[in-house]
């Protein structure tokens, strides 16, 4: 019998799943892939973005399976944007607070502001990524707007139904309170985080 976490892992999965269908659906659609394969712009600013518990918890089976010193080098590159972030004033908490937004003016374009998960323009944990990551190349209805990487779906992306990443984000906040988990996460914190237990 399954207890509570393994049947939101398996909820979770579930909803992993229900987008990697929408992302076919898209590049059916549009008649490929919207990035090219050597292109990784999206990873760089993402240092400071707040995760959730239950992409949290899936990414963590990611970085368990990596070989120590590929986890040692993401380590260090968590530390070093901590390091930088709390020098410039931010905690995890006032991070959270923005979505990581005005912290990501002290990280932008910077080494430090990459996601501590990209090597070498490759992303470690690929198949535990989480939503965002998932979805962004594709038009995405927030709740708010339209978004879409600006170098994809160039001038026809309001003719495709767009991801509804409101819904999937909603979603994943309600498995992480049914896992017991009200807060997100800054990228940086929760990779150290995950790293250490």
């Amino acid at each position: 019998m399954k207890t509570q976490p393994e049947e939101v892992m398996a909820t979770y999965q579930q909803l992993v799943d229900e987008i990697s269908q929408d992302i076919e659906r898209l590049q059916e659609e549009y008649g490929r892939g919207p990035c090219p394969s050597n292109c990784f712009q999206c990873c760089l600013n993402t240092s400071t973005i707040p995760i959730s518990e239950v992409e949290a918890r899936d990414l963590k089976i990611g970085l368990d399976a990596l070989p120590e010193p590929i986890r040692q080098h993401i380590r260090e590159k968590a530390q070093r944007t901590i390091e930088v972030l709390e020098n410039k004033g931010f905690s995890p908490d006032k991070m959270v607070q923005d979505a990581g937004m005005k912290a990501i003016d002290v990280i932008k374009g910077k080494s430090f502001g990459e996601c501590p998960m990209l090597v070498g323009g490759v992303c470690t944990v690929y198949e535990h990524r989480p939503v965002i990551c998932r979805v962004w190349g594709y038009p995405i209805d927030n709740g708010t707007e339209l978004a879409c990487c600006k170098k994809t779906f160039i001038g026809v992306r309001r003719n495709f139904k767009p991801i509804d990443y409101a819904n999937y984000w909603r979603r994943c906040k309600e498995l992480s309170l049914a896992l017991g988990a009200e807060e997100k996460t800054p990228n940086c914190y929760l990779v150290l985080k995950l790293l250490d237990d």
